[in-house]
């Protein structure tokens, strides 16, 4: 979705958009899917370009980093971008940024590309191991159960050759 810089009144516009769906391209444990986002946006001109201001909400469906199976994340992100009109510079000077500069984007054509401001903020708030649940027990690493369904019928890991002396301790408290 465009939005013409010229539509926006001097005192700001408010919209709440349910966006069109955006192919988001996941990172692995995740197929390239189409994903609705409802939106509060509030735009306000400046002299120098336009903040953007809101919030982005969606339920995206991921993979558990820990047993493999598809659950639903809720996603809830607030984002404040600067749209400003870029520098009349060469396009291959090299320009040191700052920290404020990171939440900075340029106007193109007169013109906010809301999609791409939703989409990066979608990804941005993207778990970096997502989990179906806080206490996931993953998959047992001999036969591949999933423990979240109860235990698997392999044994225990081989007790550590290191504490071996320790079971003489133990037998002599005994």
């Amino acid at each position: 979705m465009l939005i013409e810089i010229a539509q926006i009144p001097q005192e700001g516009r408010e919209l709440t958009l349910r966006a069109e769906p955006v192919a988001l391209r996941l990172p692995e444990g995740g197929p390239p899917g189409q994903v609705r986002a409802d939106a509060f946006l509030k735009l306000t001109r400046t002299s120098e370009g336009v903040l953007a201001e809101g919030e982005v909400t969606s339920t995206l469906s991921l993979v558990c980093s820990r047993c493999s199976e598809p659950f639903a994340c809720p996603i809830r992100e607030a984002f404040s971008v600067y749209y400003q009109r870029p520098a009349g510079g060469g396009a291959e000077e090299e320009v040191e940024l700052a920290a404020e500069d990171l939440d900075t984007d340029f106007i193109q054509e007169g013109r906010l590309d809301v999609t791409a401001l939703l989409e990066q903020n979608l990804l941005l708030s993207l778990p970096v191991q997502p989990l179906c649940r806080e206490g996931c027990q993953g998959l047992c690493p001999r036969c591949g159960a999933n423990r979240n369904e109860g235990p698997c019928a392999c044994p225990g890991p081989p007790p550590d050759p290191r504490f071996k002396i320790l079971e003489h301790l133990k037998r002599n408290a005994s």
